[in-house]
């Protein structure tokens, strides 16, 4: 969640969804609002050409205001900073301890040690994070927000984009771990995890290669790191 859901919170919605597809754990419903949102608008064209450099489309993103109906989820409410968790709060203060900013998510994930629930339970992975805060009415540190870039310079922009990606990667790693069967996912075809990737992916797929040659491909997601079986060239005589 954020404030007007046109660039924080879908660029969120979308990675995490994405992110959470190869893991083989069971995803909650993901979804976005803001927290003062004119429903119905797209996103910002600058995070639509952001999450395409993720493989993401925000294309058919339309804008939604906070209301009852997003908070219904037994899932963890995440939120991009701490004004959006109290409006979250004021709403439904029986959330309180299953509504983070997504920063404070993945940092408290990260002192959980011992495996929490089943791979579906998101219900347990919250009250693993809240039992790890020193203070749940204080909330969210002042760090753990997510910078609004809007109007801002590159520079503003490239903050939100590396701490929003190294959220998601951080909650998605922790909840492979602590909900995953045995404390680690099937080793499945990922979703590429940075631009650089998602440029070199594309370049794979569009190269002209046989068959043996071109790495797997499914459901969007690119694989990496596998050895990839070439056909032999008989040396020159």
């Amino acid at each position: 969640m954020c404030t007007a859901n046109a660039i924080r919170s879908p660029f969120l919605e979308h990675l995490l969804r994405a992110r959470l597809s190869g893991t083989g754990l069971t995803p909650p419903v993901i979804e976005s609002a803001g927290s003062a949102a004119r429903p119905g608008r797209p996103a910002e064209p600058r995070i639509v050409e952001i999450a395409r450099a993720y493989g993401l489309d925000l294309d058919g993103h339309r804008t939604r205001r906070l209301d009852e109906h997003v908070l219904a989820s037994s899932a963890p409410v995440l939120c991009a900073a701490a004004i959006h968790r109290r409006a979250v709060l004021d709403m439904r203060p029986d959330l309180l301890d299953a509504t983070f900013t997504v920063r404070e998510f993945s940092r408290l994930l990260s002192e959980q040690v011992d495996p929490v629930g089943e791979r579906g339970d998101w219900g347990a992975l919250a009250r693993a994070a809240a039992r790890h805060r020193s203070s749940p009415r204080r909330g969210a540190r002042g760090d753990d927000d997510l910078v609004d870039p809007i109007a801002q310079p590159a520079e503003v922009w490239a903050e939100f984009e590396r701490h929003a990606v190294e959220a998601v990667d951080r909650i998605v790693h922790h909840a492979v771990r602590l909900l995953g069967p045995n404390g680690s996912a099937s080793r499945i075809d990922q979703p590429p995890r940075t631009r650089r990737e998602w440029r070199a992916a594309r370049a794979l797929l569009d190269s002209p290669q046989t068959e043996r040659e071109r790495p797997p491909f499914s459901g969007g997601a690119c694989a990496f790191g596998e050895d990839v079986a070439r056909p032999k060239v008989p040396p020159r005589r």
